[in-house]
């Protein structure tokens, strides 16, 4: 399994140990501190780590419950644009500009591509699952312009945030922020 398969617990399982070990393959981590700071009890993250160790994403190092991440995990979600704290791909916000620059239509074209992934496996409402897709519908009609209007992409971006956040989709409505300069 690679990580943009992972449902939505898994990858802010697998994301908060790589920030806690900032992305070092030797770093340890207590998967209940993990669990913790996530709001999810001792044999929860105990069954989210062990469902990530069986996808040789995350490594047992103690019997206490020490893990590190593996250099493929950490490999795998900085080309996803999910490493760091925030999402790697924030390095450019879509800005005031009436036009998209080519520097920023990468960018959102690695958070569409990223989202794209992520949002069968994050569980929305068909509603909700609608909505998005018809946002990134939008963005992507948008850059068959050769001028992409950026109110109009920012404008879907601030509704897939919102989609997103409601739907406690918390990775994708980060990796979105970024994107919105929040």
């Amino acid at each position: 399994m690679q990580f943009g398969e992972l449902d939505e617990n898994g990858r802010t399982f697998l994301l908060s140990v790589y920030n806690q070990t900032k992305g070092d393959p030797a770093a340890m981590v207590s998967m209940y501190d993990v669990g913790s700071e996530l709001g999810i009890d001792r044999t929860a993250a105990s069954r989210l780590a062990e469902d990530l160790m069986g996808w040789m994403m995350l490594e047992i190092r103690t019997l206490s419950g020490g893990i590190g991440i593996t250099p493929s995990a950490v490999e795998e979600i900085e080309a996803s644009g999910f490493g760091g704290s925030k999402p790697q791909v924030q390095t450019r916000c879509l800005g005031t500009d009436p036009v998209i620059s080519t520097d920023v239509r990468q960018a959102v074209e690695r958070v569409t591509d990223a989202l794209k992934q992520q949002v069968g496996s994050i569980g929305l409402p068909f509603d909700a699952l609608a909505e998005v897709m018809a946002d990134l519908k939008t963005v992507d009609a948008q850059f068959d312009s050769s001028h992409p209007k950026t109110a109009i992409v920012r404008a879907c971006f601030q509704s897939l945030k919102n989609t997103l956040d409601h739907a406690g989709a918390q990775v994708c409505a980060g990796l979105v922020a970024g994107l919105l300069g929040e």
